[in-house]
C-alpha cells in the first residue's frame, strides 16, 4: 500500500524575513518603556533602601543601644554612601556634662564627620549588626559635599553637618529633608528656589524626610499632580 507523501513546507527566506523585521519594530518600540521602568524600578529600590537605613539606626537609639546616632552621607562622583554611626549613654553624657565643650551650643560640633575616636561605633569599619555602610551607584542626592544628621532620644541633641545644615551662628537650623533621583551624569539632583524638580527625570525623584524625634517617611514627585505624594 502506497503512502502518500506529507505536503510540507518550511519559512522561506522572504518570510523569516518579514518576521525578523516584525521582531525588531516590536522590541524597538518596547525598549524605552522597559528601559524607563528599570531605572525607575532601580531609583525607587534605592530610595526604600535609604530610608530602611535611616528608621534602622533610629530604632537603635529607641532599644537604648545608642543614645546618640549619625547617618554620614558621603558624596562622591559616582556614588552616594550611607555610614550609620552609634555612641553610647556614656560618652554621651560626658560630653554633655563637659561645660567647656561647645557641644550644649553649637549644633555644628555635635554632629561630627571626620574625628575618629568620636564616635564608639563606625559603620564603616565595624562588623556590627546596629550599623551599616552602604554604596549606591544609581542614584545621587541633591548635596553638594559631605553631610550628615544626628539624632538622639532627646531631640534637644538633633544636629546636622555639611550641607544639612542652614545658617549661622545661633539662627543655625537642620535641614530635615534629602532628595535623591537618578544618576545620569548630574553629581546632584537639581531643585528649583520652590523645593520642585527641573531636570527631565523629575519623576524619578524622591524625598527623604525626617524630623528631630526620628520619624522617617519618603514622598516621591509626581510630574502629574506637580506635588511630592507620600509613598
Amino acid at each position: 500500500m502506497q503512502v502518500q507523501e506529507k505536503n510540507i513546507k518550511g519559512f522561506n527566506i522572504l518570510e523569516l524575513i518579514v518576521v525578523l523585521a516584525i521582531i525588531g519594530v516590536i522590541s524597538a518600540a518596547a525598549y524605552p518603556k522597559f528601559s524607563s521602568w528599570k531605572q525607575s524600578r532601580e531609583v525607587r529600590t534605592d530610595a526604600l533602601k535609604a530610608k530602611k537605613i535611616f528608621e534602622g539606626i533610629n530604632a537603635q537609639v529607641q532599644r537604648g543601644q545608642f543614645a546618640f546616632v549619625q547617618v554620614l552621607i558621603g558624596v562622591n562622583d559616582d556614588n552616594v554612601t550611607l555610614t550609620t554611626r552609634g555612641m553610647k549613654t556614656d560618652t554621651l553624657a560626658q560630653k554633655i556634662n563637659d561645660g567647656d565643650s561647645a557641644w550644649n551650643t553649637t549644633i555644628s560640633s555635635r554632629c561630627d564627620m571626620t574625628t575618629t575616636d568620636y564616635w564608639d561605633v563606625d559603620g564603616s569599619t565595624a562588623n556590627d549588626i546596629e550599623v551599616q555602610s552602604v554604596t549606591f551607584n544609581d542614584i545621587t542626592t541633591n548635596l553638594k559635599s559631605d553631610s550628615a544628621v544626628c539624632f538622639a532620644k532627646n531631640a534637644r541633641w538633633f544636629s546636622g553637618a555639611g550641607d544639612l545644615l542652614s545658617g549661622a551662628g545661633n539662627d543655625t537650623a537642620v535641614d530635615e529633608s534629602l532628595i535623591i533621583c537618578k544618576r545620569d551624569g548630574d553629581n546632584e539632583c537639581q531643585l528649583s528656589a520652590t523645593g520642585e524638580p527641573t531636570d527631565s527625570e523629575d519623576n524619578l525623584m524622591y524625598s527623604l524626610d525626617w524630623t528631630r524625634f526620628g520619624e522617617i517617611t519618603l514622598d516621591k514627585w509626581s510630574s502629574k499632580k506637580l506635588e511630592w505624594v507620600m509613598q
